[in-house]
């Protein structure tokens, strides 16, 4: 084995921040593919992303196998000493170390919600798409009783899927056996998966209301058709949820009970809770009650607790499958558009995977981020740079809300 690298960024580790952010690039010189980097310490590991950009290596080196060595790896790290160890696996292969340091991170006094730290410190810790704290078994969320003799919506939901047959069981049976009392059509639509998707799909067919295994256009046209494949009247609630993603027991009906409860709502989301490839908890999300002019520049709404009436989907004309990953946001901001009400309710509906070969994490750095500016430019009829946007007084006061309310979650109140 022989591994080619170099680390970019930071390129002082004397003081490192307790939010870091590390580039830099990695190539085998054997013709094998460089299929994961971590970051690891005594208690948590850091799952990064490889493949990104970097002609300048190429150029300088012709051993590179192409311009796609580049790396990142983003993360929040507890203060004290620590050692760090980052790590790169080759196809086929075990791990391999390519850093170890002992680094001091310091602690920092004044909690984000009274202003301490900066965009990046309060994007990561808020909003994390990293490990935030050793992984734990996730505590059930108590959701209120909910009113069997009010007339409940029915649910259309939808899984697109591929190639996830490691997680797709547990995304199944959160649908079809951890929400008792729920009248769902539940639709599921693998692209055509290689890993034994099929199989586990059809094990569950007979509690389907459809489901498919065969080649699509993508995930935004899978959802779509799945959708043109339930039924429902005007006040019944759609959602997808994607396949290595999972509803929390009794979620669905809370959902429904409280549409039936709130005639006048159209979209409802909750809190997230971030799980790692084994299911274990993470990462928490608490997001503030929602503020339409923060929707407008940025998504904090976790998709996979997001319900909408299918009243509203029909007037906005469904899902735009132009997008690639931010048809959930373009969806959102066509609801508000259109006059919807949109709340967020106080309770952890759903858990979003973190692991290495997610969309989101992969997609991110290309197609992501472009879906992201084009949305930001329709919505204000400008462009918004990174730095406008980093220091936007709404957002920074959206975050330090989201910190004031994770605050008192762990003083055991739960803010409405």
């Amino acid at each position: 084995m022989s591994l080619q690298f170099h680390i970019d960024q930071p390129a002082d580790w004397s003081h490192p921040s307790r939010c870091f952010i590390i580039r830099g690039w990695c190539f085998s010189s054997e013709d094998r593919t460089v299929t994961a980097i971590r970051l690891r310490t005594a208690n948590r590991d850091l799952h990064g992303v490889v493949g990104l950009p970097r002609p300048d290596v190429k150029a300088a080196l012709p051993a590179a196998p192409d311009d796609n060595v580049g790396f990142e790896i983003r993360g929040t790290l507890p203060a004290g000493h620590q050692t760090v160890i980052i790590e790169a696996q080759l196809s086929g292969d075990d791990w391999h170390v390519i850093m170890e340091r002992l680094v001091r991170i310091k602690r920092r006094w004044l909690p984000l919600w009274l202003g301490g730290g900066d965009w990046t410190e309060l994007m990561f810790f808020q909003m994390p798409a990293h490990m935030a704290y050793p992984a734990r078994a996730i505590r059930p969320e108590k959701f209120p009783r909910w009113d069997p003799s009010l007339a409940q919506p029915k649910l259309s939901l939808v899984t697109p899927s591929y190639q996830q047959a490691r997680y797709l069981r547990e995304t199944m049976r959160s649908v079809l056996d951890d929400q008792p009392g729920v009248d769902c059509q539940y639709v599921v639509r693998d692209g055509g998966s290689s890993d034994g998707s099929a199989d586990l799909i059809r094990e569950q067919a007979d509690r389907l209301h459809a489901w498919t295994c065969a080649p699509d256009d993508g995930q935004a046209h899978a959802i779509a058709q799945g959708f043109a494949q339930t039924s429902g009247g005007p006040d019944d609630v759609m959602g997808w949820l994607n396949s290595d993603d999972y509803y929390l027991p009794g979620a669905l009906a809370f959902v429904a009970d409280f549409f039936a409860r709130h005639p006048e709502v159209d979209v409802v989301y909750g809190h997230r809770i971030l799980v790692d490839a084994d299911s274990q908890e993470i990462a928490r999300w608490f997001l503030p009650k929602h503020d339409p002019e923060v929707l407008r520049l940025n998504d904090f709404v976790p998709q996979e607790t997001l319900f909408w009436r299918r009243r509203v989907w029909e007037k906005v004309g469904g899902l735009d499958t132009s997008f690639h990953f931010a048809m959930d946001w373009d969806l959102l901001l066509r609801f508000q558009a259109s006059g919807a009400k949109i709340v967020r309710v106080p309770y952890f509906l759903a858990c979003f995977r973190s692991h290495a070969a997610q969309k989101t994490s992969a997609v991110m750095h290309s197609t992501g981020q472009n879906e992201i500016t084009r949305l930001r430019e329709r919505s204000h009829g400008h462009a918004f740079p990174a730095s406008e946007i980093e220091s936007h007084p709404l957002l920074l006061s959206y975050l330090r809300r989201s910190a004031f309310i994770q605050f008192l979650w762990g003083m055991g109140w739960r803010a409405s």
